[in-house]
């Protein structure tokens, strides 16, 4: 791996995750710093994991149609970017914008997944009902339990 010069005050030294960008000991006003990419790449993936929440989110609750088998890919690949992004950054060098993102997207999840599982005991439900129906329609009474008296 090669070195570069950033500055005159400051060089760029490869990193094993993430490259940083080292005080020479000339500047005071900061040690390190992540590049500016790495939060573009955070910020975009915070912005499609959103997008595509909301558009499930509104799905579910009745405004538009939705295939949930795509949907669950999508935000599975689009948590998986996140989560890739969000190695790069650290946890320690998030500015509060993204903070505030995050919590907002964690809110968002949340909603997500009630509907989720209010859409799963639906579904439950139904299925449900439509065995008992298919079994009462078949069935001729003989292996039926009696209520009442004997």
């Amino acid at each position: 791996m090669s070195e570069m010069i950033d500055s005159e005050h400051k060089e760029l030294v490869l990193h094993d995750e993430k490259p940083v960008v080292q005080d020479t000991g000339q500047l005071d006003d900061t040690d390190a710093y992540i590049l500016p990419e790495d939060y573009i790449a955070l910020s975009k993936s915070i912005g499609r994991v959103d997008k595509l929440l909301s558009t499930e989110n509104e799905a579910l609750i009745g405004k538009g149609d939705i295939d949930l088998e795509e949907s669950a890919y999508l935000k599975g690949r689009a948590m998986l970017d996140l989560d890739m992004a969000g190695k790069a950054v650290g946890p320690e060098n998030l500015p509060s914008e993204i903070v505030v993102r995050l919590q907002e997207l964690q809110e968002k999840l949340a909603v997500n997944m009630k509907l989720l599982s209010t859409q799963l005991n639906a579904v439950k439900e139904v299925s449900g009902l439509l065995s008992q129906v298919m079994k009462d329609h078949d069935s001729d009474g003989t292996y039926e339990t009696l209520v009442g008296s004997w």
